[in-house]
């Protein structure tokens, strides 16, 4: 599972420099940007950036990312669905209480990948932020041991989270 490569140039040719001025912004407020910083039950701010797919790989320990962005609607529902069991699996044995959130029963209710449209999106969307969500925990709450590092704080990087036994 990839992402794109965050390099200035890509940023710049992409019209990208969105991410770059955020992470400005959020220096400036205090939050701390390298994730080699954060250690475990850490005090304070830190902003990582994750991406949902490299993530599925490791946290769902399946061999390659689910296929749920692109493709014909009733492939994509069967990855959606596919995502809501590994996601379900994955905060029952982590973080059950989670699971008492009305939000998060309704991003995971089955029924939810019969939605069309933008309603498809926006589902594939509460999935990926509840992810996103429990990435900053995982990372949290194992600190280094929990997570790799691809690139460096300098000149960018994602971090992927790794499982704890």
């Amino acid at each position: 599972a990839g992402a794109y490569s965050a390099n200035m140039p890509f940023l710049t040719k992409m019209n990208g420099l969105a991410g770059p001025l955020l992470a400005g912004e959020l220096q400036a407020k205090g939050f701390q940007l390298d994730p080699e910083r954060l250690t475990a039950r850490a005090r304070g701010r830190f902003a990582l950036e994750v991406f949902p797919h490299p993530a599925h790989v490791s946290l769902f320990r399946i061999p390659m990312a689910l296929k749920y962005k692109k493709g014909k609607v009733g492939c994509r529902r069967i990855e959606l669905a596919h995502y809501q069991a590994h996601l379900t699996r994955l905060l029952v044995r982590e973080l059950p209480f989670v699971l008492t959130a009305p939000e998060v029963q309704d991003v995971l209710a089955l029924e939810t990948v019969l939605a069309k449209g933008k309603a498809l999106k926006n589902l594939e969307d509460r999935l990926d932020a509840l992810t996103c969500a429990y990435i900053a925990y995982h990372c949290w709450r194992h600190g280094r041991p929990g997570f790799e590092v691809f690139g460096c704080s300098d000149h960018g990087c994602i971090v992927v989270p790794r499982l704890v036994d």
